[in-house]
């Protein structure tokens, strides 16, 4: 039935043969058989073969069959194959030429870089036998080591790609180290993208173990540069610097805490301001690259300052002469703000400060200090920001401005994390000046709709224009 021969077809096939009895011949029983067939023969079987490259990374690389070249590299010897090594302009060097290695059997390899180990040795010479290979994150910067040191650019690429994917907590410092030993700029500029948003959050605000690994020249770049995310204001980079520095001189401390912070630094012995002393000369790049200028807008915060001892008073009194001179500028009406500056004079000289913003509720804020009399106030909802100039009653013991209009230049940055600590989601406005009249709100950037919580704003703000001298 349906295409085979029945039982009984068979049963009544053998008996005739048995009984020599003819069985009448039937073209429909032909047909049917005839049609089993050529299914059968049409219907392709799946069976799985061992591939040609599987049996070449087999019985090649990891048998070493027909080698006709042993590596020695690390200890270990590894039967290969000149024509396959010779992918690896390495090796085609080596191998061409008047080299003492060109018609050697054994060549030992002297490895120098420390991040090359066994493990990716093996990894880089199998991907000269068979490019289907696993990258683990977690092994993968020895490997793009030793691709590297081969000149493998295929190999270099497919590693910077996993490293791009897998940025996070637990190996942006590695990826950072190995993109600027390597030269891979693109991987290094990712992974500076991400401490600038991530070095305060999560390093100063949840991990503060982990923030004492980052170098001072990493540390350096990222203080000093206009798109670090500030979570408060400039005031709260000093404080980080604070735990950074402490927690590198005690690394086995493990109940650090602001009271111990503060207590290291304000009881010392030597009134030489702790950056001019031995043990903080090192950390003196790093501090450079503080706006002082913004450091010194609140009462509490310079006296701290001057407790703490750390930045040498020969820095900060110019600072204080400077941002006084600003003050008699706006009182008498010389400053009404920033309304013709370049972009790049602002990024170098403004406020640094930031929030997070847990929820799509409406959020009204400000960033505390003498701001030259503007009590500005930041304010985000569903659809947007905006910015607004307070205007308090007089009976408050605020000393505010009373000029009708004054200029503000800003530019804001949102951004949402995923949980890598990666951006998924970024929007910058533009540097813009503002007029701001009294009571005054401008806005200065919509909100995706669908855009989910929580978010990072990060504003940069300038109130009065530079002098020029």
């Amino acid at each position: 039935m349906g295409g085979r021969l029945s039982t009984q077809n068979i049963v009544d096939n053998v008996t005739s043969l048995v009984t020599g009895r003819k069985r009448k011949y039937s073209e429909s029983e032909d047909e049917e058989v005839n049609k089993v067939i050529e299914i059968a023969l049409h219907t392709p079987k799946k069976k799985k073969l061992l591939c040609t490259a599987q049996y070449i990374y087999q019985a090649l690389f990891l048998e070493g069959k027909n080698s006709d070249v042993t590596v020695c590299a690390l200890g270990k010897e590894h039967h290969l194959h000149r024509v396959y090594l010779c992918q690896s302009p390495y090796f085609a060097s080596m191998f061409s030429g008047s080299w003492l290695e060109t018609t050697q059997k054994y060549i030992t390899i002297d490895i120098v870089d420390p991040l090359i180990t066994l493990d990716s040795l093996q990894v880089v010479f199998g991907s000269l036998y068979n490019s289907d290979i696993a990258l683990n994150p977690l092994e993968i910067v020895p490997i793009l080591a030793t691709a590297t040191m081969f000149q493998l650019d295929g190999l270099i690429e497919e590693c910077t790609e996993v490293m791009m994917e897998t940025i996070n907590p637990k190996t942006a410092l590695d990826y950072y180290e190995a993109a600027c030993q390597y030269g891979d700029k693109k991987l290094q500029e990712a992974c500076f993208r991400w401490f600038l948003i991530n070095l305060m959050p999560h390093y100063f605000n949840h991990s503060h173990t982990e923030l004492s690994t980052i170098p001072v020249s990493l540390m350096t770049k990222l203080v000093a540069h206009p798109d670090l995310f500030v979570i408060q204001t400039e005031y709260s980079i000093y404080v980080m610097l604070k735990y950074w520095m402490y927690l590198i001189h005690h690394k086995d401390d493990k109940e650090t805490n602001i009271s111990n912070v503060n207590e290291y630094f304000c009881s010392r012995s030597d009134k030489t301001p702790y950056l001019y002393c031995t043990e903080g000369r090192g950390f003196i790049p790093v501090f450079q690259g503080l706006r002082l200028q913004n450091l010194i807008s609140h009462l509490l915060d310079v006296l701290l300052i001057t407790r703490d001892n750390i930045i040498p008073k020969s820095w900060l009194n110019p600072v204080i002469l400077q941002q006084w001179r600003n003050v008699l500028r706006v009182n008498q009406n010389e400053d009404k703000g920033p309304h013709d500056i370049s972009d790049d004079q602002f990024l170098k000289d403004c406020l640094r400060c930031g929030r997070v913003i847990k929820s799509k509720d409406r959020h009204v804020w400000r960033w505390t200090g003498f701001h030259f009399g503007i009590d500005l106030l930041m304010i985000s909802d569903e659809s947007k920001l905006s910015i607004k100039r307070n205007q308090r009653a007089e009976s408050e013991n605020v000393l505010l401005s009373f000029q009708p209009t004054r200029h503000v230049a800003i530019r804001v940055t949102v951004v949402r994390l995923n949980e890598q600590k990666q951006i998924i989601y970024s929007k910058q406005s533009d540097v813009q000046k503002i007029n701001m009249s009294k009571g005054g709100e401008v806005q200065i950037m919509t909100l995706d709709k669908d855009l989910e919580y929580p978010i990072f704003i990060s504003a940069n703000i300038m109130y009065t224009c530079p002098e020029t001298v």
